[in-house]
């Protein structure tokens, strides 16, 4: 299968949109049956789910942006490492805003569909990014 340059550019679009915190503009990027593969507790399915996920984020961090390292895109899918910094002002993962910067490495795999996501699969590093914090973390009783 041929690479297809377009779907990197709209997932350029959908992590710059998430970094706006605008759910709007996600509506013509996200299919509203996308299936995400690995969802954060409590998040509901479909667009609105992912919604729900950066609206998440940018309590925790209002200044939240994400910057893209790499990209590999093949047939319908694109992978993609990004960087998401920002100011830790709200809640996130259990520890109280710092006023911190913050850095969330994550991998994404999302598959399209006309032109929109349609399937997502992501993961963060979310340890490496509390410890940043330096956070104590203590075992569950």
């Amino acid at each position: 299968m041929p690479d297809n340059p377009d779907l990197r550019k709209v997932y350029q679009r959908i992590i710059d949109v998430v970094g706006a915190n605008d759910a709007a503009v996600l509506e013509g990027l996200i299919a509203a049956d996308l299936i995400d593969h690995m969802p954060v507790p409590g998040q509901p399915p479909g667009r609105m789910g992912f919604i729900f996920w950066m609206h998440g984020m940018h309590a925790a961090s209002p200044d939240m942006t994400g910057l893209i390292s790499d990209t590999v895109v093949e047939g319908d899918r694109v992978a993609g490492r990004v960087l998401w910094t920002g100011t830790h002002e709200g809640d996130f993962l259990g520890l109280p805003g710092t006023g911190r910067q913050i850095a969330i490495t994550a991998m994404h795999l999302v598959r399209f569909e006309d032109g929109m996501a349609a399937e997502w699969w992501g993961a963060a590093d979310l340890l490496g990014a509390a410890m940043n914090l330096n956070a104590r973390l203590e075992p569950s009783p």
